[in-house]
């Protein structure tokens, strides 16, 4: 019946001898067909074709595997006329006979069925090929042998990685039964997704090797099983079910780098002090100095600048100086050293010392001694000359800007104050179109190094100037001052960078409210009362943090008359005077949080993914999760952040931003400190989150407000 497989079963003891099976081979090929056996011409079967017969068992039986290679030009098989195989008892004695017809073997492979055959019992194999109008008779004899077993020994990957880093995955594949290699196709898969194209592997008898998975993207921020499998085992399987293996792998999409530290000790946080808000021009009640003093205190300063006007300060002047502005400047100083703050003092306006920098430094240093020295206000730690200097119009040259800063650092070298007291240059401005704060700033690198131990800026933004997509006007302010110190300034004039004035800008008219630059939200509330304004001037400071800054002060903590043009330029405090005490808006208790969280001298540390849009100047950046994380000498670890989808928010919003971050030590327990929670523009503890034995911690917070995860005992 030619195409169908005849299959006769002998007997054990069955006389089936060599010359019966060549009459029946020659029976098969008819008279006019040439017959070349290998038996007596073994060279004329194996030129025109070659047999190799493996013999594989297991627990379901034996397989005979037959391949026959066609040699030179001669055709291919693909059906073998005629299959005789015997099969051997252990003792040598022919156990059984099988003989099959026209058996399909496409490409010269087929496979037949043996039945139950022990390990190490011979097997003989006779096939007669009808090719190219010859007859040729194939023999081959073999020992039955183990079917491999392959298995996934192991999966090996990290334990945690981030959506934006690509991982490298090794598996191990190995092979059991010891007598018979294999080769197959390993796969890698996330759930029913493959992760890569699956990969050939070939496995000796007993052996193992690795498969290696290259850049492997895992783009989903939840914890996950990669899992690896083999599938078309050559020659076979004996066990398909034990060829998978899988391991866990936390994914998430922030991760803390604690190697990579962007500051080596954090110079803080804070604000402006008012140093009037104890004169007359100010001209508040007695009655209110206790409970703004225990509000300023409570607040927790790290950082804090101060005003020291020597017109309105000393004198004479005819219409600034009066005798109390002195003792509200001193007050103000006591105020931050009591706060616990690190204090800069900052020689406000210059328009007489720039034409005499010697006597004016002189009497300035006095001062500073008499706070140092006499009043014991030793935070007094840092001092900067000529608040923006570059202001356009503003008649300082550049010459006249390095004489004040050298008389000054002469002045306190003869006190004995120039180590305590270090020098702050810049308080630079962009100034406008002109950018000439790179003029100011590179002729300070090039001029005053060796006096100047830190730089700082001034940065103010309209709080609608940041939307999604685009380079904010904070972002792009940031980036480029960062890009000065430190892309475009050689290593040996890097400096310390603080940002010693920042501030949120809003509308200058609303319905109904009188004309005042830069003081209105949309809805005609005072931009400083918002939780908008809040939530942009906490992620300006996070953003410093990224961007390698030293510290902050935000301009300014509460409300006070500077000078007499204070009342139509002054807008951004975040304490006002009321009759029932101080006023909080959003923004004091936003800062607050990082303040409660983090200390003086702890180190910032990258969290990432840090990509160009993160840094560039010129690049877009999405809207998206922004954090960054301080760690304290004694292991104190605090991560701050919020996602910037909330950027212009002033209400609560329905949505809430899902955080995951590796890189933590695993089994921590971290309090989660919540800013505006509510909508309401206040901090509470909302519990806390233990990290997995990955060190990865993952948790919930809503679109408007921002957290602090932390070890640090909050209430």
């Amino acid at each position: 019946m030619k195409g169908l497989l005849l299959k006769i079963r002998g007997r054990p003891g069955m006389l089936v001898l060599a010359a019966a099976c060549a009459v029946a081979l020659s029976a098969a090929t008819g008279a006019s067909a040439g017959v070349d056996d290998v038996s007596s011409n073994p060279n004329a079967g194996s030129a025109a074709y070659s047999m190799n017969v493996t013999a594989l068992t297991g627990p379901n039986g034996a397989d005979a595997f037959i391949d026959v290679e066609a040699a030179g030009d001669n055709p291919r098989v693909e059906t073998l006329k005629k299959i005789q195989v015997k099969t051997f008892a252990s003792d040598g004695s022919l156990a059984d006979v099988d003989n099959y017809t026209d058996v399909s073997a496409p490409r010269g492979a087929a496979t037949l069925d043996l039945g139950p055959v022990a390990r190490g019992q011979r097997v003989e194999t006779d096939v007669l090929v009808q090719a190219g109008g010859r007859t040729h008779v194939l023999r081959d004899a073999t020992t039955t042998r183990l079917r491999p077993d392959l298995v996934v020994e192991a999966v090996y990957a990290p334990p945690q990685t981030t959506t934006a880093r690509a991982i490298d995955v090794v598996v191990d594949v190995a092979e059991l039964n010891g007598d018979t290699g294999a080769t197959a196709m390993v796969e890698l898969v996330l759930g029913p997704t493959p992760l890569a194209d699956a990969v050939s592997a070939t496995v000796a008898a007993g052996g193992r090797t690795s498969v290696t998975f290259a850049g492997v993207a895992l783009p989903r921020p939840v914890p996950s099983e990669l899992s690896a499998f083999v599938s078309e085992a050559a020659p076979a399987e004996t066990d398909a079910t034990n060829n998978a293996g899988a391991t866990p792998i936390e994914v998430t999409e922030n991760e803390l780098v604690v190697s990579n530290v962007l500051v080596p000790s954090l110079g803080g946080y804070g604000a402006q002090f008012n140093q009037h808000v104890y004169a007359p021009i100010t001209n508040l009640p007695a009655s209110s100095f206790p409970d703004l003093e225990t509000t300023v205190k409570e607040f927790e300063p790290q950082l804090v600048r101060i005003f020291y006007n020597e017109d309105f300060e000393e004198g004479p002047h005819p219409t600034r100086y009066n005798p109390a502005n002195l003792p509200s400047f001193i007050r103000t100083v006591q105020l931050a050293q009591e706060a616990g703050a690190t204090i800069n003092i900052t020689y406000h306006a210059f328009a007489d010392a720039r034409l005499s920098p010697g006597p004016h430094m002189q009497r300035f240093a006095a001062v500073l001694e008499d706070l140092v020295e006499t009043k014991g206000f030793t935070n007094i730690r840092w001092v900067t000359v000529g608040n923006e200097p570059n202001t356009p119009n503003i008649a300082l040259t550049l010459q006249q800007w390095e004489a004040l800063y050298r008389a000054l650092h002469q002045e306190l070298v003869a006190r004995g104050l120039r180590d305590h007291i270090r020098i702050m240059g810049g308080d630079l401005i962009e100034s406008g179109g002109a950018r000439d704060h790179e003029i100011w700033f590179k002729y300070m690198t090039d001029n005053m190094l060796d006096i100047v131990d830190a730089y700082s800026e001034h940065i103010y933004w309209s709080y609608f100037q940041v939307p999604a997509g685009t380079v904010g006007r904070f972002e792009f302010r940031l980036r480029d001052v960062r890009k000065l110190v430190v892309e475009d300034n050689p290593s040996e004039k890097r400096r310390p960078s603080y940002i010693m004035e920042f501030g949120v800008r809003g509308l200058g008219t609303a319905p109904g409210k009188p004309a005042l630059a830069n003081a209105y939200y949309e809805d005609g509330t005072e931009l400083r009362k918002t939780n908008i304004a809040a939530f942009q001037q906490l992620w300006f400071n996070i953003a410093s943090a990224q961007l390698g800054f030293t510290g902050t002060s935000k301009w300014d903590l509460y409300w006070g008359l500077y000078d007499f043009s204070s009342p139509s330029n002054q807008v951004y405090w975040m304490m006002n005077p009321t009759p029932e005490g101080w006023e909080l808006f959003p923004t004091y208790h936003a800062l607050r949080l990082m303040l409660q969280t983090t200390e003086r001298g702890w180190e910032i540390v990258r969290v990432d993914p840090w990509q160009l849009d993160d840094w560039d100047p010129l690049v877009p950046d999405q809207a998206e999760k922004e954090l960054t994380a301080y760690i304290g000498p004694s292991g104190q670890m605090t991560l701050i952040g919020l996602d910037t989808n909330g950027r212009l928010l002033n209400a609560v919003s329905a949505e809430t931003a899902e955080y995951s971050v590796g890189g933590l030590p695993p089994n921590e327990s971290f309090k989660l400190a919540l800013w505006n929670a509510a909508g309401d523009g206040q901090n509470t503890i909302a519990g806390t989150v233990k990290t997995s034995e990955a060190g990865v911690a993952r948790f919930e917070v809503p679109l408007h407000a921002a957290f602090a995860l932390t070890t640090v005992p909050v209430s």
